[in-house]
């Protein structure tokens, strides 16, 4: 123990050069944030600095801090302010001198993957923009509080207490909730994807059936990942939340990649898929009989019914034909048709295209069903899997685009998207993210 400490010491020096613009007067501090900006930045670093001393991963955390050096260098340097690089280059050469003392297998990848995931959660959640300031910035460099130019009740959970650090063009909006899950959740992204890697590998990837896998369970992690970053900025909306959920499965993922047990989940028989099936009809009649089909969230909760139906359809059939597994490309891809805001809002007013967008819903889910026939466990998951994150990534790219100015949703109201979209998301994580976890199993374990 007292000789981690002791590497552990360095990264005191490596904090206190990443803070010389403010300790020489390179940023103009707000009134007020002071205090707020020091509980941050102790508390993020303390935390880092105690879970990589704990988890033995000082290796992986001096690695990142090397690649966030250059960064802020380069950032300052590119602003005009480069009286402030040589800091971050001496920050930089402690980094590394001490990565290299303290590295193990996998420090390297999983840390310039961390930087350059967590890079990106920034771009995704606006936390990081490029607009000029000077209209707000007295001096080089500006730290203020979020709610000098934003309302109290327009921050999302989120961002409550954020900061925001101005300097040229470059524009960074941190808050106790982001400094601390963001980096949390790109390193165990990347962390989970390498261990799924090298977990698979150890067990023998030398199959197709095993590299489709290994890519199909890195999908997931990598999803789980990066739509924390695209909800996370989302005000007056349950979405923000999904940021606390997503950390919260790459959490567990990462507990089971390390210490992996064999899943045993019930297997549905003929019987009970056929009563599944007649209860999921019944629901979807009492959803257009009683009007709630006109709601935006409703009608998505109606075609997940109805994929889900003719995936039941196609268990209670006696079909022993196996479908190509390539065909449930086209079922992705009649998944992707029925998230066409134009047809959604065509089904709506026309009775007949309605019916006919039910069909193709269950149409899909039959294509899926059949795919699964004679096939093992691991292929049957990873078909499942892919199905799920693939609608889970549809629902987020369109959340994205039609919030941030991207109108796909034109005719619906900003809260029926975002009623829809969460939806959709609360349906795909939690099952995307379980079938991984199972898909996992049977690969190490046998179904």
């Amino acid at each position: 123990m007292q000789k981690k400490l002791l590497n552990a010491l360095p990264l005191v020096a490596i904090y206190i050069f990443w803070n010389a613009p403010f300790l020489l007067k390179g940023f103009t501090v707000q009134s007020g944030v002071l205090g707020e900006f020091i509980l941050l930045e102790v508390g993020v670093l303390a935390f880092f600095t105690v879970a990589a001393l704990y988890t033995g991963r000082l290796g992986r955390l001096y690695f990142a801090l090397s690649l966030w050096s250059i960064i802020f260098g380069v950032t300052f340097g590119s602003v005009s302010e480069a009286r402030f690089s040589p800091f971050f280059f001496v920050a930089f050469v402690i980094a590394i001198r001490f990565f290299l003392s303290n590295r193990e297998k996998g420090d390297l990848s999983v840390g310039s993957a961390s930087v350059a995931l967590f890079f990106i959660l920034l771009l995704l959640s606006t936390s990081l923009r490029f607009v000029h300031l000077n209209s707000v910035t007295p001096s080089s460099g500006y730290l203020f509080s979020i709610y000098d130019n934003t309302s109290h009740l327009g921050v999302p959970i989120t961002y409550v207490y954020g900061l925001v650090f101005a300097i040229g063009q470059v524009s960074l909006t941190l808050s106790p909730i982001t400094a601390l899950l963001f980096p949390l959740i790109a390193y165990l992204t990347a962390d989970n994807t390498f261990l799924i890697v090298r977990s698979f590998r150890s067990i023998g990837g030398s199959s197709i059936t095993a590299a489709i896998v290994t890519a199909i369970a890195c999908q997931c992690e990598n999803t789980i990942g990066l739509i924390s970053g695209t909800v996370s900025s989302l005000a007056l909306s349950i979405l923000p939340y999904f940021i606390f959920l997503a950390a919260g499965m790459l959490i567990l993922t990462n507990f089971y990649l390390h210490r992996p047990r064999k899943l045993l989940v019930p297997r549905i028989n003929r019987l009970s898929a056929l009563l599944f099936f007649i209860l999921t009809l019944a629901v979807e009649f009492a959803i257009v009989y009683t009007g709630a089909i006109y709601n935006l969230a409703v009608f998505g909760f109606n075609s997940f019914l109805s994929l889900f139906s003719g995936f039941l359809l196609g268990q209670v059939t006696g079909v022993k034909w196996r479908m190509p597994v390539h065909y449930v490309a086209f079922a992705f891809a009649l998944q992707t048709v029925l998230f066409i805001p134009s047809l959604i809002r065509y089904a709506l007013v026309s009775p007949p295209f309605f019916e006919l967008y039910s069909v193709a819903g269950m149409a899909a889910g039959f294509i899926i069903s059949l795919s699964f026939r004679n096939r093992d466990n691991l292929s049957r998951i990873g078909i499942f899997e892919f199905v799920f994150s693939m609608e889970a990534m549809i629902a987020s790219v369109l959340l994205y685009l039609t919030l941030f100015s991207v109108s796909f949703f034109s005719g619906y109201s900003e809260i029926a998207v975002i009623d829809f979209s969460v939806f959709i998301l609360l349906v795909s994580l939690p099952a995307m993210w379980f079938s991984n976890i199972y898909l996992l199993s049977v690969r190490a374990f046998g179904s």
